[in-house]
């Protein structure tokens, strides 16, 4: 089944619309799937953040090096 979708307005100065446009054109998108995708991309980043905090505070000043995780990895 299809999730239902909502739309919104976003507003620009037209000079920041047009350099929009320009670079969805340029990566071969929809302007729309230009938005969709910075907007999607900045969530998933605002959450990795809230996690790797949230993992910093968990782990009390614990913390395992790179060639620990290597060597555990088998790497």
């Amino acid at each position: 089944m299809a999730t239902a979708t909502k739309s919104t307005t976003i507003r620009f100065d037209e000079d920041v619309l047009n350099l929009i446009h320009k670079q969805a054109d340029l990566d071969g998108q929809t302007v729309t799937d230009y938005m969709r995708t910075a907007v999607l991309e900045k969530l998933e980043d605002s959450l990795d953040y809230k996690d790797a905090i949230r993992n910093i505070r968990e782990a009390h000043g614990k913390t395992v090096s790179r060639e620990d995780v290597k060597k555990q990895l088998g790497l």
